[in-house]
């Protein structure tokens, strides 16, 4: 049974409170994140065998370990002692910082953080030519972008990832974290000119064919996507890699048959034999709208590019492998099945907001539950949630 409308109203709100407290305060409390989409903040939590135990004011208690996604530790600390490159999917770190180095940086939060970056500064202009006051500068900053992401800031990582890039532009990590960060803003170009680079100065950088490939992937660009994934795959296995690479050859092939046309935020592709210029033109105008009513609704920090791609029916079917009753979709890109079309209808409109819903939801920094995404894109759409 689906739950009311007002239920799905109410569980929002406090779904936004929760990620609001997250995003923009310092919690006295480590946070348990549930397989079920719910959240526990608790006094102190650890892994004790096959179960997850932390201390609340009744005592302590547990949940089986099987049941739990993450433990966020009080202070939100950054990487941990084995990371150093940020992934692209859960924006987690990969391979390798001192932890040392890392958690003495930012031991309080972002007062402690700012405090350090001035010191660290100083040094560095006191004594430019100082390689290690380079590099600490560089450590700290990359350290305090990390903490900033687990806020949910992604404008001020991107700023402190700037500023460690142009400090040494040659660091592999720090140009592959502030790729990642670009990607998941939408800065999809900004994000392609950071991975050419790094290419450049390393052909066997597999995660930076990995990311281009993602960033082409993203611009519709699926050839070129195609050609980068393939270059990285000859480098090594790469799991995530492959299952692109096989999406975006599934693609190609109807996608290199379709007609384009963009706008500010979108790049719209529709077949040419169902569908015409002028019912696109629509489309993205109606989209533009959107994209500026949602902007104020829900986020000021929307994806800065998204795909939106027009099917004949049995195409989308195809290429989604979505069930028959499925009027479109969001997977990265928005997904709409046409059905001969002249112009842009009420529910095309409504269809279209619901889907975009999702895109800005899936923006967020904060990983939220299936069922406040679909909610939210629910009443977005007009619908009602109840039974």
């Amino acid at each position: 049974m689906k739950p009311s409308r007002r239920m799905v109203l109410r569980l929002q709100i406090l779904w936004v409170a929760v990620c609001l407290v997250l995003a923009t305060s310092k919690l006295h409390a480590d946070v348990i994140y549930l397989n079920d989409g719910n959240v526990l903040l608790v006094e102190k939590a650890w892994i004790d065998g096959d179960d997850v135990k932390y201390q609340t004011s009744r005592g302590v208690l547990s949940v089986p370990r099987s049941t739990v996604r993450e433990i966020q530790a009080e202070n939100l600390p950054p990487a941990p002692a084995s990371s150093k490159r940020w992934s692209l999917e859960s924006v987690v770190v990969e391979s390798g910082t001192d932890p040392a180095k890392t958690t003495t940086s930012v031991p309080g939060g972002n007062a402690a953080s700012n405090d350090s970056l001035i010191r660290l500064r100083q040094n560095l202009s006191t004594n430019p030519a100082d390689p290690r006051a380079k590099t600490e500068l560089i450590q700290t900053l990359n350290s305090v972008a990390w903490l900033h992401l687990t806020q949910g800031d992604l404008p001020a990582a991107r700023t402190a990832l700037e500023e460690a890039f142009n400090l040494n532009k040659r660091d592999p990590a720090i140009a592959s974290n502030l790729a990642v960060v670009h990607l998941r803003m939408g800065n999809y170009r900004a994000a392609e000119d950071l991975l050419k680079a790094a290419i450049d100065n390393d052909r066997n950088n597999q995660e930076a064919h990995y990311l281009l490939g993602a960033t082409y992937y993203g611009q519709e660009k699926i050839a070129q996507a195609i050609d980068e994934w393939t270059a990285g795959l000859r480098l090594g296995p790469h799991p995530e890699m492959s299952r692109s690479l096989d999406k975006a050859q599934k693609e190609a092939r109807v996608h290199d048959q379709l007609g384009e046309l963009l706008s500010t935020h979108f790049i719209l592709r529709y077949d040419q034999k169902v569908s015409d210029q002028r019912l696109g033109q629509q489309i993205l105008t109606t989209l533009e709208g959107l994209y500026g009513q949602l902007s104020n609704e829900l986020t000021s920090r929307p994806p800065a590019t998204i795909a939106v791609i027009l099917y004949p029916n049995q195409t989308f079917f195809d290429i989604t492998r979505a069930a028959s009753w499925t009027g479109a979709m969001f997977d990265g890109k928005i997904r709409v099945p046409t059905k001969g079309l002249s112009n842009v209808t009420p529910e095309l409109r409504s269809t279209l907001r619901h889907e975009l819903t999702h895109a800005f939801i899936s923006a967020l920094p904060q990983d939220c539950p299936a069922w406040f995404n679909e909610g939210v894109a629910q009443l977005q759409e007009g619908q009602s949630a109840a039974t």
